[in-house]
């Protein structure tokens, strides 16, 4: 399916409306299982599925990052896309199924401290100058949001390295697939920064402590409870990054600040 789909509309223009088309970002349901008893089911944009599929299971800890990765199985069911994970090892613990919302990653979950992984540590942080130029770059990697004007962008790079920018109707499935893109190259080095287009919440941060990651910067602001949880975890958080006077949360007075 096309990510994108052109319907007519109107657009005013001199006082009048007149007859023109525009496009817009589809969304589908899709079901996601493991092998091991897992099951979720998401709104996404239909692009980059295999990614989401071994994305979403890192960064929720389905799969704990060490053992055999797991391969992405595509079918149907009543509702639409189907993905099964299988032949992986290293398991995690099995929840409870669960639907989520493009607008909502953590509902249904209890606003609590997540386990700690390990599946992206030790990437170093690197300078906000560096950030800056980063989110700037991540731009030209968007080519859905500069057709549609409706989804969400979330990239990881390792220091100088290239961006892996990966868009989605919804914030964190965005991640998931930036993540299982990552995942999916084989790259040998951890990333050292994920960069956010909008806002980072809890159920953004919540994935950033399941993989081990210890720098997010983003374009909008930063809940409170995504705060309380970067500080417990040691997470250095950079909030309106493009602004003039960004927000800054954690030991970045020990960085440099120039790239």
């Amino acid at each position: 399916m096309n990510p994108t789909e052109r319907r007519p509309i109107l657009r005013q223009q001199d006082g009048a409306f007149h007859p023109s088309v525009d496009d817009f970002a589809e969304e589908v349901h899709v079901t996601l299982t493991s092998e091991a008893g897992h099951r979720v089911s998401v709104l996404a944009t239909p692009q980059d599925l295999d990614a989401f599929a071994l994305g979403h299971a890192t960064a929720e800890g389905w799969w704990e990052g060490s053992g055999k990765q797991p391969i992405a199985v595509h079918g149907t069911d009543e509702f639409g896309y189907a993905i099964h994970l299988e032949g992986g090892t290293g398991w995690g613990p099995v929840k409870e199924s669960r639907f989520i919302l493009p607008s909502c990653g953590g509902c249904g979950e209890q606003l609590s401290a997540p386990p700690p992984g390990h599946r992206f540590a030790g990437g170093p942080p690197v300078s906000p100058a560096i950030i800056v130029d980063r989110l700037n770059s991540m731009k030209d990697h968007q080519a859905l949001f500069q057709t549609t004007g409706g989804v969400h962008a979330a990239a990881l790079f390792a220091n100088h390295g290239d961006l892996v920018v990966r868009e989605d109707i919804g914030r964190h499935t965005a991640l998931d697939k930036a993540v299982g893109a990552w995942l999916l190259a084989e790259r040998d080095d951890p990333p050292t920064t994920l960069l956010l287009s909008g806002r980072c919440g809890w159920d953004l941060m919540a994935k950033v402590v399941r993989l081990g990651m210890k720098q997010v910067a983003c374009v909008g602001a930063m809940s409170n409870q995504a705060a309380m949880l970067a500080r417990d975890h040691g997470i250095l958080v950079m909030g309106f990054a493009t602004k003039p006077d960004p927000q800054f949360l954690g030991p970045w007075s020990d960085m440099p600040t120039k790239a």
